[in-house]
């Protein structure tokens, strides 16, 4: 059970799930973490770099603050993958070729620039959508 303990790792785990079998083997092994700053020393060496590095400055000694933060910290991550995520599917909705959006464009034409126009007959850079046309 020592060895389990000392090779634990977050890995693919949420920080509350680490945590909770990090709790669970620290039991078996007392003396790994027999003060509170020897308990947050190992549970921070365990988590993910994207959580680790945020809480290293801090030199925090209290376990439950510990991981609260980094829960907050994982949360927070999380709700920007998933904006980035879902900021990617939208833009696959909206084509990039204009002559199918309808969306104005440059095109050089003997040396000089000729402005296309959207479909309504106006100019504007702006995408165009495809259902409403705003």
């Amino acid at each position: 059970m020592h060895e389990t303990f000392f090779r634990l790792v977050q890995g693919s785990r949420t920080v509350m799930q680490y945590e909770a079998e990090f709790t669970a083997l620290a039991r078996y092994a007392p003396q790994l973490v027999s003060t509170s700053a020897e308990k947050c020393y190992r549970f921070l060496r365990g988590l993910r770099d994207s959580l680790r590095q945020p809480l290293v400055p801090f030199h925090i000694s209290n376990f439950s603050e510990l991981v609260e933060r980094a829960r907050l910290i994982e949360n927070d991550l999380m709700a920007t993958q998933q904006r980035w995520t879902a900021s990617r599917k939208r833009r696959r909705f909206v084509s990039r070729d204009p002559r199918r959006s309808g969306q104005t464009g440059s095109t050089t034409v003997s040396g000089t620039a000729a402005t296309s126009t959207t479909n309504s007959g106006s100019v504007s850079g702006a995408p165009v959508c495809q259902s409403c046309g705003r």
